[in-house]
């Protein structure tokens, strides 16, 4: 499933560079305008950062944790969303889509994915 961000969020831009899809957005209305999907209820007032789901793969293929979850200050801010439950194999699968040119390692990933 990808990743939320949840209302814990003090907007300090340490997950912005370190995502490898560029799955995170400072406003919900910034990864709308282009096209990208938030969950329901997620950022609605633009102050705090959001995920689209669209891009999040968990980091699946690519490092060994969520690097979003790695490196908030907060710990407890990126959680997986339970609206959107995705098996490894389809995380995989939207990682190398997203990703043409780089390596996507099937080894690669985290203990809190679930299905």
């Amino acid at each position: 499933m990808s990743l939320m961000i949840n209302n814990h969020c003090i907007a300090c831009d340490a997950c912005l560079p370190v995502c490898p899809n560029q799955a995170i957005f400072d406003k919900r209305s910034a990864a709308e305008e282009r096209g990208y999907h938030i969950g329901e209820g997620q950022g609605t007032d633009d102050s705090i950062y959001v995920i689209t789901y669209d891009r999040c793969t968990e980091c699946v293929g690519h490092f060994e944790e969520p690097q979003c979850a790695s490196v908030c200050p907060i710990g407890e801010c990126c959680v997986p969303d339970p609206d959107r439950p995705e098996s490894r194999d389809m995380l995989l699968d939207r990682a190398r889509r997203l990703n043409p040119n780089k390596d996507v390692y099937e080894n690669r990933g985290w203990q809190g994915i679930r299905g």
